[in-house]
């Protein structure tokens, strides 16, 4: 039996479409694992840094878990590293911003609310204390 073209069209475009549903699936259940484990990144226990880690004016992530900033001398607070809006998480902290690298959301260095960017939810905030020159961060669990 012979082919036409007709039949060998359609036949391509059931396969591609199986194809592309198949992906899609994939795609979905790979991202809601990594979600999930984003989401518990900032859900840790304690964390420690030096003070000297953190510099005045700036921030620093801990143990990829919490970013500490030190917006004026001796003053500290502690939020989730990772970002509200699509769980990537923060890096860079400048004096007034928490900025995340993929969306480049931006939060506040004091509060952790959403300055800018496509996130709207704030960072969570956590307790942080220092002793000795030793900067502890409370995590939930």
């Amino acid at each position: 039996m012979e082919a036409n073209r007709r039949t060998i069209i359609k036949s391509a475009s059931v396969v591609g479409s199986v194809a592309v549903v198949g992906s899609s699936a994939a795609l979905t259940s790979a991202c809601s694992s990594a979600e999930s484990e984003d989401s518990q990144a900032g859900s840790g226990g304690d964390a420690s840094v030096p003070t000297s880690e953190v510099p005045v004016g700036s921030g620093a992530v801990v143990d990829e878990t919490y970013v500490v900033t030190q917006p004026k001398q001796g003053e500290f607070h502690a939020f989730s590293s990772v970002c509200t809006h699509q769980g990537c998480q923060v890096r860079t902290v400048t004096e007034k911003e928490i900025v995340c690298p993929c969306h480049s959301s931006m939060f506040s260095t004091t509060t952790g609310e959403v300055i800018g960017g496509p996130a709207t939810e704030p960072l969570p905030e956590y307790s942080v204390s220092e002793t000795g020159g030793k900067l502890t961060v409370s995590g939930g669990s």
